[in-house]
């Protein structure tokens, strides 16, 4: 049994044109966004979050987002949630952050939710051996210290 057919969304979609992200997600980056004020722990706190292409899409997000006084945090491949290997370590990270105090409005914590669930569905099976070559390299410079 397909494990999709146990998840109703199984989609991730451009946030500015709408392209699905999925027939290619080394195309699509995920970017967060964060509060100019910390939390009361002295923590980030995570506003937004949204998939893009990257190139245009990610830069008119970008003005959007500035435009309301977000504060860039960061932006990440897409496949890196989408290697069977990598996707834990994220999922641990993005944990961790949580655990030390990290706040998540629910707007960005749905994407992120969204994210890890999609890629469990892309995930739940063997590596292939571009993945594997990917995981090796990831290992030996030390970008996964965790795996």
């Amino acid at each position: 049994m397909n494990v999709k057919e146990f998840f109703a969304k199984t989609e991730l979609s451009c946030e500015h044109c709408g392209e699905n992200l999925l027939a290619n997600p080394a195309s699509g980056i995920i970017v967060t966004w964060r509060s100019e004020q910390n939390s009361p722990n002295g923590k980030e706190i995570y506003q937004k979050a949204y998939y893009c292409c990257k190139g245009e899409c990610d830069k008119e997000m970008t003005k959007k987002s500035k435009a309301v006084g977000l504060i860039y945090s960061g932006w990440e491949d897409l496949s890196v949630y989408f290697n069977p290997l990598t996707y834990i370590n994220k999922n641990v990270l993005w944990m961790d952050a949580i655990n030390q105090g990290v706040t998540f409005k629910p707007a960005a914590f749905d994407k992120m939710i969204n994210l890890f669930t999609v890629a469990f569905t892309e995930t739940s099976r063997e590596l292939t051996s571009k993945e594997a070559e990917e995981v090796k390299d990831r290992l030996e410079n030390g970008i996964d210290p965790m795996l």
